[in-house]
């Protein structure tokens, strides 16, 4: 009896085998995929190896030819481009020449005794470089006890330093009639 049990139990299994193979049976796309997969997958790996093998054996010598030919392109290329950065160094070089800096400056006198209208028209005559264009007009602005400072413009190219004019100025050409020469801003036209 108990070994009836256990071919009773296997008999429903059975009877659930034959059950899902009954359905892939019953469907015909499942049939040709097992078929198919076999056969042609096989045979086309191994053909294009030894293909490969025999490539690698003849471009040694064909390598050459066609690098000279893809070096010929990349040259072509890299002229190009340093053709193209010429003209842009060129462009930009130009450019950085018409470009000028407005500087507003403040020029302290020694003494209050000093006419500073005079001393502003000797700073425009006296100091005269290629590139340096000193304003038409001064404004005169009270510093302290009677004291006056002259604030003015000057347009410098950028070739020009307006740190070195001013030490020119103040060092060399009127030490005794400048007491301090200021840059208070700069800015790009």
């Amino acid at each position: 009896a108990a070994k009836a049990a256990p071919a009773a139990k296997a008999a429903p299994a059975a009877k659930a085998a034959p059950a899902p193979k009954a359905k892939p049976a019953a469907t015909p796309a499942p049939a040709p995929k097992p078929a198919a997969k076999p056969a042609p997958a096989k045979p086309a790996a191994p053909a294009p190896a030894p293909a490969a093998e025999e490539d690698d054996d003849e471009d040694w010598f064909a390598e050459d030819d066609d690098e000279d030919g893809a070096d010929a392109k990349p040259k072509a290329v890299n002229e190009a481009l340093e053709k193209a950065k010429a003209l842009a160094m060129e462009k930009l070089a130009k450019k950085e020449a018409k470009q000028r800096s407005l500087c507003n400056l403040e020029i302290k006198p020694w003494t209050t005794e000093q006419d500073l209208m005079e001393l502003f028209t000797k700073v425009k005559t006296t100091v005269v470089k290629d590139g340096l264009v000193w304003s038409q007009n001064c404004e005169l602005k009270p510093v302290a006890f009677g004291l006056k400072k002259i604030a003015l413009t000057a347009v410098i190219n950028q070739t020009l330093s307006m740190d070195e004019i001013i030490e020119e100025i103040t060092e060399d050409i009127f030490p005794d009639d400048i007491q301090s020469m200021e840059m208070l801003s700069m800015s790009l036209l």
